[in-house]
């Protein structure tokens, strides 16, 4: 039952009777089929960023260290199976993650709504310079378009996202299909690359039993990329992705959560396998050469070395059909969460919008469609970046410094947040509450995570100096 008589509880407004949830799978083929938000967000939380730092671990240690990417994407599989396990088993009826970071201080979902639509809006410039850059490439040899290349092809890129990402009904129908189109293009990518280079197995045995590169430095080298991969993915906006996705693909309630465990394996699994496809490809083909990768450049270069001449092309496929998926599904879910927050907030605006559409079923959380502010801020979001593609523009210089003062931002909230709610017994079910040995892993993860933003203000303080 809802304890209303606590002051920390954010305002609730009258939420309609719905139709009961469909109920969870039973046998191992139904199963499988009710798999897709794992594959969705997994491609979602890859991009250019990731496989370049891949490579560049690739290209300076070899096989060392890939032990640090196995406990990064652990750490981000435990963070966000913690957000999944509140959202699916809290005792107090929240549908969404963020109506847990409500309860621990009212003011937790705007602040982390609008920090979230921010980066949804740099983001989102990332990725069309990302997209625009990569279809450049592709078509470079049909049409020259010269320095204006990357614009002129990020904006057909922003349009086709537009439309899928603006759906009403379909929306999350329409996000596992370009999942899953994007999954295959990136397996088949890096098979190819890795039947090219081949794969040392006694080495990358040795890379996961936390071997350390040559010399007196291996171990603070060891440290500090563990760090900076660990504090990259522990308190990220991204994160939140999962539970959205989960809750549009109607998994509601402790009945789903181990079917949701499958799923966010299943998800984990195939990005630790296509991130140590890339280091493999760049350790095969870059280590102790002296070469390295800093761009989405280097790694087309990395890729003709592992394949020959179709190397860049496939590459340059991958990174379009990556970023792609990201501008379809990121934005859309930050400015639901910031119009959710204001709703929440704001209880009045929800009800004048039920008001306003009295022939139809509204939940609670099908509000955000209804509501202007939504539409008005997701499409600034999806089409002013635009601007960022042009090339007379600062570029991805400034969006980075404009991404990591944000995320100073938005990772203590994230990770304080987390480790309160799901400690809690008052929102969490004794069954389910976090357990001595979950809350210690948290804390060490938030740790890590507030240590690498400490690291990120500093840069950015140094940079501005």
């Amino acid at each position: 039952m809802r304890n209303d008589s606590q002051p920390h509880e954010p305002p609730v407004s009258t939420v309609t009777t719905e139709a009961p949830p469909p109920s969870p799978p039973s046998k191992l083929s139904e199963y499988v089929r009710s798999l897709g938000p794992g594959i969705v967000v997994v491609v979602s939380w890859l991009g250019t960023g990731d496989f370049i730092s891949a490579s560049v671990s690739g290209s300076n240690f070899g096989y060392a260290l890939i032990w640090t990417l196995l406990i990064a994407i652990l750490s981000r599989y435990f963070i966000v199976s913690t957000m999944s396990r509140y959202q699916l088993c809290n005792s107090v009826g929240d549908e969404t993650i963020l109506d847990g970071y409500g309860r621990v201080w009212r003011g937790f979902p705007m602040y982390i709504g609008a920090t979230t639509c921010v980066l949804g809006f740099i983001y989102v410039s990332f990725l069309l310079i990302a997209a625009g850059t990569a279809l450049d490439h592709l078509f470079d040899g049909v049409v020259d378009l010269g320095g204006w290349g990357t614009f002129l092809w990020a904006v057909p890129t922003m349009g086709a996202a537009l439309w899928l990402a603006s759906r009403r009904s379909g929306h999350y129908r329409a996000l596992e299909i370009v999942a899953q189109i994007t999954m295959g293009v990136l397996v088949i990518s890096f098979l190819v690359a890795l039947m090219g280079t081949g794969v040392d197995f006694g080495k990358l045995f040795g890379g996961l039993l936390f071997e350390l590169p040559a010399g007196e430095a291996g171990y603070i080298t060891a440290a500090s990329t563990a760090v900076g991969l660990i504090g990259a993915v522990g308190g990220s906006a991204a994160n939140l992705l999962y539970p959205y996705l989960m809750h549009e693909k109607g998994w509601r309630g402790s009945g789903y959560r181990k079917l949701q465990r499958l799923d966010l394996r299943f998800g984990t699994l195939v990005m630790f396998g296509l991130v140590l496809a890339v280091w493999i490809v760049a350790a095969e083909t870059l280590h102790g050469t002296g070469q390295g990768v800093s761009s989405a450049d280097g790694l087309a270069l990395m890729m003709e070395k592992a394949i020959g001449p179709a190397g860049p092309s496939i590459m340059w496929c991958a990174v379009f059909f990556t970023v792609f998926n990201n501008i379809v599904t990121q934005p859309r879910v930050f400015v639901r969460m910031f119009t959710e927050s204001l709703h929440k907030s704001r209880p009045a605006r929800a009800e004048s919008i039920r008001a306003a559409n009295p022939n139809a079923e509204l939940n609670q959380k099908e509000l955000f469609l209804h509501d202007r502010v939504f539409w008005v801020i997701f499409t600034v979001i999806m089409t002013v970046p635009i601007l960022f593609s042009l090339p007379v523009m600062p570029g991805m210089v400034v969006l980075t410094l404009m991404g990591n003062s944000v995320n100073v931002l938005t990772v203590p909230a994230v990770i304080i947040g987390l480790i309160v709610m799901t400690t809690r017994r008052d929102l969490m079910p004794r069954s389910h509450a976090n357990k001595w040995w979950q809350t210690t892993i948290l804390v060490l993860i938030g740790a890590v995570g507030l240590w690498a933003t400490y690291e990120l203000v500093l840069s950015i303080v140094n940079l501005g100096g």
